[in-house]
């Protein structure tokens, strides 16, 4: 079983990888780490593939969208040590 450290590692360079851009993290005020990613402007179906792969390692997940962005988020429950 990987750690939370680990898990938040993947899961935020799977999704720099996918969208080309750096995922911002953040802690929830229940503890869980928040990852969120901006999606690009084009979503081939090879990288909705790679996002959805990222996404499946996380807790919970989800989609915002807004009048000039799309963003990914995905929460993983528990303290990732070091990103606190």
């Amino acid at each position: 079983m990987r750690t939370k450290k680990a898990q938040a590692a993947a899961l935020v360079g799977m999704l720099a990888a996918a969208t080309g851009g750096e995922p911002r993290t953040a802690h929830t005020d229940t503890g869980a780490l928040r990852i969120e990613a901006e999606l690009p402007d084009e979503l081939t179906p090879t990288t909705r593939t790679a996002i959805l792969t990222a996404l499946a390692i996380a807790d919970r997940y989800g989609h915002a969208r807004t009048d000039t962005t799309d963003t990914v988020w995905a929460e993983l429950d528990g303290e990732a040590e070091g990103n606190r």
